[in-house]
């Protein structure tokens, strides 16, 4: 404002002169002790006289009661709003914290490491955290609040907590150098039932019963959703490999194992791959047997069965293919086998046609063909005499 500066002029400003203010009372305080003194302002001559009169010192005694009123509004404008604003009285929040957080909250990541945004020991930052992430329906699926220790302490926080799991899609939590009080482990173990946590770490030393209890719950709500798998989508893997420090990571399941397997080294030898979104088994085209890749059904270009939305295929059927288990009737007895080559169609039709011909001439030779006998059981090898085996 123009009013709080002043001139340079270092002789007017040692030519005034103010008394202070009367006091109600000797003891009571100035009452302009509780604030920092503004800049006073320089006399200037007046303009009628050229000297410093009695209307220049009224001057000066209404800019002083100006800016009294100025404050006087602006710190009951402070307390309308909640809060002190005023240059006198600290923020709740450090400026630089408010603002790590709510950057934060605009980038909308998935990963969250609290103690890269804020003081976990303050309440008051955690509950900024918590309350923006609430707020603006943060897209949040790995949280790492080790350590934040108001909450456990304070109610409100704890509440907050609870609110986060079920309104965010939070899947993975690690609650380390924590202890909970057995009613809040029983209001955390109904709030993870009803969220998508599905892995967790709480201090083994202090869970007790619990943890057995919360282990069940997030192992039935891996049922729920597929977000701790390995996928296609590469910024969703990203997060699965970032959720560590838990009971049990993302990547120490079989089904993960797997899927790194078959990426790093595909499929060799099948005739058939299942898919790993929905889990049904497509055929490879004829001829194919090997597959570089995981296996997805937009994958399949050859046949009809290209979505997760069609059922599975028939595999009864007439003519088998290569990597098929078979049961043979050789020789009069039945003998397991595996199909390591296809013929060509040439010689398959040719097959078909020599078996059609022998039951034509079975059928015209005297009926139905006598089913055949079993070979004769072959005869007993004598036994060495134990006593050879012996050395």
């Amino acid at each position: 404002c123009a009013r709080f500066r002043s001139h340079p002029s270092a002789l007017l400003s040692s030519l005034t002169h103010r008394k202070p203010a009367a006091r109600s009372h000797p003891s009571a305080p100035h009452p302009t002790a509780s604030r920092p003194m503004p800049p006073q302002k320089a006399a200037s001559a007046c303009p009628r006289c050229k000297f410093f009169c009695r209307d220049t010192l009224l001057e000066d005694e209404q800019d002083l009661r100006a800016r009294d009123e100025e404050e006087q509004a602006r710190r009951e404008l402070s307390l309308a709003h909640g809060g002190w604003v005023c240059d006198f009285a600290p923020p709740r929040v450090p400026p630089s914290v408010a603002k790590r957080v709510q950057e934060f909250v605009q980038l909308r990541p998935a990963v969250l490491h609290s103690d890269e945004l804020i003081d976990k020991k303050d309440a008051r930052q955690v509950e900024l955290l918590l309350t923006e992430l609430i707020a603006h329906n943060t897209p949040v699926q790995v949280v790492f609040l080790q350590g934040a220790v108001p909450l456990q302490t304070k109610p409100w926080l704890f509440a907050a907590l609870c609110d986060l799991l079920r309104k965010c899609p939070v899947w993975s939590i690690n609650l380390g150098e924590l202890r909970f009080s057995e009613e809040q482990c029983v209001r955390l173990g109904a709030t993870l039932a009803a969220s998508g946590v599905t892995h967790m770490f709480y201090e083994c030393t202090v869970a007790g019963r619990w943890k057995d209890e919360f282990r069940g719950i997030i192992r039935r709500n891996r049922e729920k959703h597929s977000l701790w798998r390995l996928s296609a989508d590469c910024r969703q893997n990203v997060v699965v490999l970032s959720a560590i420090k838990n009971w049990f990571c993302p990547t120490s399941h079989a089904c993960n194992k797997r899927w790194v397997q078959r990426n790093r080294d595909g499929y060799t030898g099948v005739d058939r791959l299942q898919c790993e979104s929905c889990g049904a088994w497509r055929r490879l085209p004829r001829g194919v047997t090997a597959w570089r890749r995981e296996f997805y059904c937009h994958y399949n270009t050859w046949d009809k069965y290209n979505s997760c939305s069609l059922p599975e295929e028939d595999w009864k059927r007439e003519e088998p293919a290569t990597g098929d288990r078979l049961r043979l009737l050789v020789d009069g007895r039945w003998r397991r086998a595996t199909v390591r080559r296809m013929p060509t169609e040439a010689q398959w039709a040719g097959h078909k046609q020599r078996l059609q011909q022998e039951g034509e001439a079975g059928a015209a030779g005297g009926g139905a063909r006598e089913e055949e006998e079993a070979a004769p059981p072959r005869a007993k090898r004598a036994r060495k005499p134990v006593e050879m085996y012996k050395a």
